[in-house]
Formats: structure tokens, C-alpha cells, sequence
């Protein structure tokens, strides 16, 4: 059995044996941790996770100064908030994001690794890289539980310290006032996960001769602990007293986004004292069956006469006490296993949205078209390449060479909550900054004060006029770690020219934005834009969306007249889909083929007399005809009036 008491012993032949064992052990560590490293690094990219793509409810903020840090020191487990919050800052850039989850990581690996040993179950050391891999399962589906789990690493250090200082005390009075201690310095930093930290210690004390005494005591001081401190000391709810940073906090299970993967965590939480109570049962059983120990049995193994020498097991375990051979196999294994794990669980599709909304976001449009070819079926993906297409100069082109809706421009029909995130933009680039700014309240009350929120509504307000609100913006801005940069450039640009007169953005935004007072909410997006015309006829994002809206509802004779303004936007060739638009307009009109100067393509003629022919071929059987047509004109807007069918879209 386990005992506190360090024995004395000789140095003996089987020390090298050790030694080598050891530094097997460390060297598989360093693989496994160098590989985990690189695969959140390269492949799970963590600075998609810090941008979120409105789906991260509770990422949290972090700001330079002792006022939020104060406002963390007031109720228990705050520190370790606080802590969560600076590092999770570091997501910032993958490579710093992908160090810290593997240091976590690699941490909660020596925390088990110890905690085993303690309870001499070294041999299931093997056990302390399953939060590893479960870390990876994590991150790999984008969801985000880093306070939770961090909370997690720091109990279980806790834990190791109570063992290394009971280790050293004699007496079970001192234990216990070791353990008291502990157990509130433990409080005030994880609160509720305390209770993690006190079964563990009361497991250990149970597996001691009439360490049962102990173990109700520490069982008794982890109850009452939280209700003494929280409830009464701090003043915080029963809930919060108890729950606060664990898994089953009714901060996490109140929102849905948030419950993604729990089941993940409660098994982190759960991992280790199921173990540890697993590996004791089964060492009192085995002693039960065999009184005489492991030692006696392994020599009465080895007095058998050995008559299977040739055997399949016997040459099997002659390879396996081989330490390079077996230490190869376990770390193949154990590297293999993991690897599979990871990318079996590893969410493309949330990877590709995740990915796309942080490439718009960064106006980075080629990338935002290379991401996009991977998951093109997603909305909230077709709404950012729309986007994409505009700014490459592509939209009038190459739209219907994507799946098209007329929802995905503004995300019309979609649920209000992953409304407000995806269309913030979109209302900037336009010029329509009343429901932008309406947008990213919503967001900012929804996902919290991150940075690119205060970004948006800064500039917002700053081409509004509304200097004094942009300078509060920008005062909370310039104490974050990654955005102060940008908020004291336009600190000092207000202090030299509060006009902003020689800021582009500013003057773009204020040319193209409809008047403050003018009412937006509840007007049909053709009207929208109509007006945005009516302010600035050379907006041309306005205008080029206002024809893919006309497009896409299958308008065509609204499309026909607003190709009046086609001289107005400076195009040297009328747009293919434009084009198209016009041709089948004058097939189903009769009227004389007008495209306003720009000379027709041949090619287009042709391909319009084609899909005629194959229709006819198929006597008007549209669907008959759909693999043929598909083949030959799935690109073209021929191709999408023919068969998409557009819900009703205001």
C-alpha cells in the first residue's frame, strides 16, 4: 500500500534500468507534446478561435490595468479567470496560441503522471495523455472551454502539491491542517473545482492504513468549504459558490453554444479520480486473490519448468523486454492512437466557416474565394464570398459559378443571433451604418466586448462625429494587447485633425452613408439600396448588389432599367451574368437587344441558342433536360433562371 513515509533503500543493479526507463519516458513526453504542438499549430490554426465567427459566446476579454484585474479579485476563483482571460489573448497568433494549450497540456500530463505515481499506479502512466488527446478533440471541433479546463490543470497541481507536502508530515493532524489549508488557498483560486481537488486528496488518505478518518474529514471540509467562503464570506450564489468553473456551471448550461463537447470536459474532470478509484479497487482485489503479492508470483512464474520455449508468447515477451524495441512500439502506439483520434475528430466544415469569417473579416478576398471552394453549401460561407466576389471585382462574372440564394447577401431568414455577426460588414461596406451600428450592439451584448466589435463601432462613430463615444471605444481599446496600436493612431489622428479629413476610410464611408436620422429597420433591402444610389449613383457595391438582388429574385425587367446606370460605373466591359440577364430578357420581351454601348459576346449568343436547342431536343422538359444543361451551362445565369426556385425575400 501507499505510504507517506519515505523508505531507504541501497542503490541496486536495477537503478540503470530506471534511469533508462525515465528518460524513455521524457523523450516520448517531448514527441508527443513537439507533435500536439504542431498539429494545433498547422492544422486547428487557434487564431480562428480568437476571432470566433459568432459562435464563441464567452470568449473573455482582457484588459492592461489594475481596475479589471481588481474586478476579478472579488469573489473566488476569479484569479484563475483572470489568468484564463490574459492567455486566452495569446490565441491572438496560432503559434503562441498552440504554446500555451500545449503547455497546459503537457502540464495536466505531469500532474496525472505524479498523482499516479503517488497512488503506485506508475505502470498506468499511460493515462496522463488522454487529456492531451482530449484537449485536441477540443480544439479540432472549435469549440471554446479553455477557462474550464485550465481550471482543471491548476486543481490538479494543487493536488500534487498536497501530496509532495503530506508526503513529508508524519502525523494525520498535520495532514489535516495541511489539507485545510490547501483546500482554501484551492477555493479562492478554482472556485468550485475545489471540489476536485478534495476527492483527490480523500482517495489518497483512504488507500492509507485507517486513513478512513481523514477521508471523511476531507470530505466533510470540501462540502462545507464553498458555502462557508462563497456564500457567506463572499456573498455569491449557491449556484456559483459550488459550480463556478465547472463543466456543469449553470453559466455554461444556460447557453447552447456553450454546451458543445461538454461531455468532453465532465470526462476530463472525471479521468483521474476514476482511475485513481479504479487502479485501488483492483489492487485490493488482486491482493485478496493473491496474499502473497506480485513479487511472489513473478518467482514462482519463473521456477516452471519452460517447456514453450519456442511458443509465440514466449518470443513476444523475449522482444518486448528488449527496452528500444518496446519503447518504439509504445510510442508508435501511443503517437498513432492519438494522431487518429485527432484528426477523426478534427470538424472541416467548422474549420472552413470559422476560417472564411476571420479571411473577410481581414478583407483577405482571395482567400476567403480559396477557403470557400470547401464548404460551399454553407450559408454564413456564400455570404462572405459574395462579399469576395464584389471586392475581387468578380460579382457580375462568376456569382452562379457558386450555389446562389437570394438570402445569402444579407443572411435574410437567418436566426437573429448569427445575423448580427455575419452582417455587420456587409452594412459598413455599403454605407447603410445605422443597422451596422444596430448589428454590432446586438453582438457586443451577445459575444462580449471583443476587440473587433469595439473596432467597428469605433469607426462607425468616428464617421458619424461622435467623437466623444469613439474616444471611450478607443480608450478601452488602447489597454488590450493586440489592438492598442490601431486605437492610439486614431487617438492621435482626433487630437490633429478631428475632422479625420485625411483618413480614406472615414471620407469614403461619410461620401456613400445615408443620413443618421433616415429610418432603416424594417425597410426591404431593394429599397435600401435604392437609396444608397439616390445619396452616391457611383456606389458601386450598392449598385452591384442591387443588380445581384434583382438577379437572384429573377426581376429582370427592374434589372433592365437600372442598366441605364451602367455608364455611370466606369466599366470597360459589361458583366457576363449581366449580359445574360439582358439576352434572355430580349428572348422572353421580343425587344431589340440594347446593352447601352458595350459590344455583345458571340459566345454568350451562342450558348443562349444552345441550352434553346437542348430544351427542344427535350420537347421544353426542363427536367430532362437538367443533365445536359448542367453539363454544358451549370455557370451561367441561363442555367440558375431556368431551374432555382427563390423563396419570397424582402
Amino acid at each position: 500500500m501507499f505510504r507517506f513515509q519515505a523508505q531507504k533503500r541501497t542503490v541496486g543493479p536495477d537503478d540503470g534500468a530506471a534511469c533508462h526507463a525515465h528518460a524513455g519516458a521524457v523523450a516520448q513526453s517531448l514527441l508527443f507534446f513537439a507533435l500536439l504542438y504542431l498539429y494545433l499549430w498547422r492544422i486547428v490554426e487557434p487564431h480562428l478561435l480568437f476571432h470566433g465567427a459568432g459562435t464563441i459566446t464567452d470568449f473573455p476579454s482582457f484588459y492592461q490595468g489594475w481596475e479589471f484585474a481588481r474586478e476579478h479579485l472579488v469573489y473566488p476563483g476569479g484569479l484563475t479567470l483572470y489568468l484564463a482571460a490574459f492567455l486566452s489573448q495569446l490565441f491572438y497568433y496560432s503559434w503562441l496560441g498552440a504554446l500555451v494549450v500545449t503547455l497546459q497540456a503537457w502540464a495536466t500530463y505531469l500532474c496525472v503522471a505524479r498523482l499516479l505515481d503517488g497512488a503506485n499506479l506508475s505502470r498506468w502512466r499511460i493515462v496522463g495523455y488522454i487529456p492531451a488527446v482530449l484537449l485536441a478533440v477540443l480544439y479540432g471541433r472549435y469549440t471554446w472551454h479553455f477557462p474550464t479546463t485550465l481550471t482543471l490543470s491548476i486543481a490538479l497541481a494543487c493536488a500534487c502539491g498536497y501530496l509532495v507536502l503530506a508526503h513529508r508530515q508524519a502525523s494525520p493532524a498535520a495532514r489535516l491542517i495541511t489539507f485545510a489549508i490547501l483546500s482554501l488557498a484551492c477555493y479562492l483560486v478554482v472556485g468550485g473545482a475545489s471540489l476536485l481537488f478534495a476527492l483527490l486528496c480523500a482517495l489518497y488518505e483512504w488507500q492509507t492504513v485507517r486513513g478512513w478518518r481523514l477521508t471523511g474529514a476531507y470530505t466533510a471540509i470540501g462540502a462545507i468549504l464553498p458555502y462557508v467562503i462563497g456564500v457567506l464570506a463572499f456573498g455569491v450564489s449557491l449556484d456559483d459558490a459550488y459550480t463556478r468553473l465547472l463543466p456543469v456551471s449553470g453559466r455554461v448550461l444556460h447557453y447552447v453554444e456553450r454546451r458543445r463537447l461538454l461531455v468532453v470536459v465532465c470526462a476530463l474532470y472525471l479521468l483521474v479520480p476514476l482511475v485513481i478509484a479504479s487502479g485501488l479497487v483492483w489492487k485490493r482485489f488482486r491482493l485478496r486473490r493473491n496474499p502473497l503479492g506480485d513479487s511472489a508470483r513473478r518467482a514462482m512464474r519463473k521456477e516452471r519448468p519452460d517447456g514453450r520455449t519456442g511458443s509465440f508468447a514466449v518470443a513476444i515477451r523475449r522482444y518486448w523486454a528488449n527496452p528500444t524495441l518496446r519503447w518504439t512500439a509504445q510510442t508508435l502506439l501511443l503517437i498513432g492512437v492519438g494522431a487518429g483520434i485527432a484528426c477523426a475528430s478534427l470538424d472541416q466544415k467548422q474549420k472552413t466557416r470559422f476560417a472564411v469569417d476571420y479571411y473577410a473579416f481581414h478583407g483577405m478576398w482571395p482567400k476567403v474565394l480559396a477557403e470557400g471552394r470547401k464548404n460551399p453549401n454553407n450559408r454564413y460561407v456564400m455570404h462572405a464570398v459574395d462579399r469576395a466576389l464584389y471586392h475581387t471585382g468578380k460579382l457580375g462574372d462568376e456569382m452562379f459559378r457558386w450555389p446562389q440564394d437570394p438570402a445569402y447577401l444579407f443572411l435574410i431568414g437567418t436566426g437573429r443571433d448569427w445575423v448580427h455577426w455575419q452582417s455587420f460588414n456587409v452594412h459598413l461596406d455599403l454605407g447603410l451604418l445605422n443597422l451596422a451600428e444596430h448589428s454590432l450592439t446586438e453582438s457586443l451584448e451577445r459575444l462580449g466586448e471583443r476587440p473587433m466589435i469595439l473596432q467597428r463601432l469605433t469607426l462607425i462613430h468616428l464617421v458619424k462625429g461622435n467623437l466623444g463615444t469613439a474616444r471611450i471605444y478607443l480608450g478601452a481599446l488602447s489597454k488590450t494587447l493586440f489592438h492598442r496600436q490601431w486605437a492610439r493612431h486614431y487617438l492621435a489622428l482626433l487630437d490633429s485633425d478631428p475632422g479625420l479629413s485625411t483618413d480614406l476610410t472615414v471620407q469614403h464611408l461619410r461620401s456613400i452613408a445615408l443620413e443618421q436620422d433616415r429610418p432603416l429597420l424594417g425597410v426591404s433591402k431593394e429599397m435600401l439600396l435604392l437609396a444608397l444610389l439616390d445619396k452616391n449613383g457611383r456606389n458601386r457595391m450598392a449598385y452591384e448588389y442591387l443588380m445581384a438582388w434583382y438577379l437572384l429574385n429573377k426581376q429582370l425587367p427592374k434589372f433592365k432599367k437600372q442598366t441605364e446606370r451602367l455608364g455611370e460605373m466606369g466599366y470597360s466591359e459589361l458583366p457576363r451574368h449581366f449580359e445574360e440577364a439582358i439576352l434572355l430578357y430580349v428572348y422572353g420581351t421580343k425587344q431589340p437587344l440594347s446593352l447601352g454601348g458595350y459590344q455583345p459576346r458571340a459566345r454568350l449568343q451562342e450558348q443562349i441558342g444552345h441550352l434553346l436547342e437542348i430544351l427542344d431536343r427535350h420537347k421544353g422538359n426542363k427536367q430532362a433536360a437538367l443533365p445536359e444543361l448542367a453539363k454544358y451551362h451549370r455557370d451561367t445565369y441561363f442555367f440558375y433562371y431556368l431551374y432555382a426556385q427563390p423563396g419570397k425575400v424582402e
